[in-house]
């Protein structure tokens, strides 16, 4: 998982080089095939059920498609494909762990919280992976912004449940020894979850990929997520995450207002340096024209 996503980070790190004064990127035409021609080279169709098998199954029948013609790619809300699109960003796990997470405070049995993670955690490397098949083309001439939205999304998502799971498994523990398992998870997720952060943040600040609906959508996603995130995550990661954010927002002046509600939420009590400063006209751009 945080192989897949060291990857879209870099691809994101591409485009952000790119001159600020660039068009909008074009949207990628909508050349997906159908359930059935999809299931015809191995995708599962989407009238069953995907569990973690299911999406590997599809999400590496993807891999390859998109190696010969991107634009073959399921797309949100397709008359084609739009039923597969959405079996791909509705991990199986997050109709139950949406609220079992959040009522976490009640199970008992670390036992069952174990399971919980092992059948969530399973969805993450896959879901990376289909982030990037959507991140890829933003270096060349045409974007899937909504597509590229909806994965960083449920890619946020996920690690947020997982973290929740893995500090209430660790809060049963007590004053007892942390099991090595739970001390790998949380070493692994923690650090997957920080550089998904770090990579959504990179995706926002690439203007030139996004529609403004869809850029509207991602900063939504940020807001509802990366909050519940950081509180979760270890205390040193969060000025690495915040002084990150401070320097994409110094890095586009004249979105700064954009950022504005994402700054907020991340700046909670006890976190990240007080009231970053607008970026001023003496500022100098990394890249121009």
């Amino acid at each position: 998982m945080a192989r897949t996503l060291h990857h879209v980070v870099l691809v994101a790190i591409a485009l952000w080089a790119m001159p600020a004064g660039a068009q909008t990127l074009m949207v990628a035409t909508d050349l997906s095939l159908t359930a059935e021609q999809y299931a015809a080279k191995g995708v599962p169709l989407p009238t069953r059920t995907w569990h973690e098998e299911e999406l590997r199954k599809a999400v590496g029948v993807l891999q390859k498609l998109a190696a010969a013609e991107p634009l073959q790619l399921p797309r949100q809300g397709s008359r084609a494909s739009g039923d597969v699109f959405t079996r791909l960003v509705t991990p199986v796990p997050l109709a139950k762990e949406a609220s079992a997470t959040v009522l976490a405070r009640d199970v008992t049995s670390t036992t069952e919280l174990r399971q919980r993670i092992a059948d969530l955690s399973g969805y993450a490397q896959p879901l990376g992976a289909l982030a990037l098949l959507y991140a890829k083309p933003l270096a060349g001439d045409f974007c899937f912004d909504a597509e590229l939205v909806e994965s960083t999304r449920v890619a946020l998502e996920v690690n947020a449940h997982l973290l929740r799971l893995i500090n209430r498994a660790r809060a049963l523990n007590g004053d007892k020894t942390v099991p090595e398992w739970l001390r790998q998870e949380h070493r692994q997720v923690s650090y997957g979850a920080a550089l998904t952060i770090r990579g959504a943040l990179f995706i926002f600040s690439a203007r030139r990929a996004f529609r403004p609906e869809w850029r509207t959508q991602l900063s939504g996603s940020l807001q509802k997520w990366v909050p519940t995130l950081m509180e979760q995550l270890p205390e040193p990661t969060h000025t690495e995450i915040l002084a990150h954010l401070h320097g994409l927002m110094l890095e586009d002046p004249k979105g700064f207002e954009d950022w504005q509600p994402i700054q907020r939420v991340m700046t909670f009590v006890n976190h990240g340096p007080p009231g970053f400063a607008k970026a001023t006209k003496h500022v100098k751009r990394r890249h121009k024209k």
